[in-house]
């Protein structure tokens, strides 16, 4: 008996919560259709010139970000749907020194301890700016290269477990630090080694 009335109960509450939600449902559909405006308001959006949005998309996307011509460019066809002409042309219309760009943006890289090399390809490979544009930023930024060898030592071998001649090899074929930056950095950096 006491199992019967627990089930009727349960029915119960279950059959007013349904109960709730179509007469909510009901409201809010019955509330939709009778404040609705009988003209659709015109959207502001859409009386701009597409060239005018999409050089203001791009002028956005560049304050928030120090990011490449082609980077913005890929930004605006594939996310914002504007034509290759059209993002070719509000690209061009933003009168920003990619060079400085470049530089901003390898300077938001530096607590990833890169090699140059590394820092090169994260530049040209990844962020799109030209070969010109990364070296200039490269030779602006005025990294200390053994110190950043030291720093990603450090990192590297945070773990433990690992040999000089590990870590060594480690700076130099996958970071691609030179040699000597990799030596200086197993000399100097503050790792409890294996060996």
């Amino acid at each position: 008996m006491k199992k019967f009335l627990i089930f009727i109960f349960t029915m119960f509450g279950l059959m007013l919560g349904m109960l709730a939600m179509i007469y909510n449902e009901y409201i809010r559909a019955y509330e939709a259709a009778h404040h609705r405006s009988s003209f659709p308001e015109p959207k502001e959006n859409l009386l701009v010139p597409v060239s005018t949005r999409a050089y203001a998309k791009a002028k956005s996307w560049s304050e928030k970000s120090p990011l490449s011509k082609q980077q913005i460019k890929n930004y605006l066809t594939k996310y914002g749907r504007y034509s290759e002409y059209t993002s070719q042309s509000a690209v061009n219309k933003l009168n920003i020194d990619w060079k400085e760009q470049a530089v901003l943006r390898a300077k938001s890289y530096q607590k990833f301890h890169y090699s140059k090399e590394k820092l090169v390809g994260q530049l040209v490979d990844v962020d799109l700016f030209t070969p010109e544009e990364a070296d200039y930023a490269i030779e602006k930024v005025h990294f200390d290269w053994k110190e950043e060898a030291v720093k990603e030592a450090e990192s590297s071998a945070n773990g433990g477990n690992i040999s000089k001649e590990r870590l060594l090899e480690i700076l130099v074929e996958n970071r691609k630090f030179t040699q000597e930056e990799a030596e200086y950095a197993i000399e100097h950096a503050q790792v409890d080694w294996l060996n």
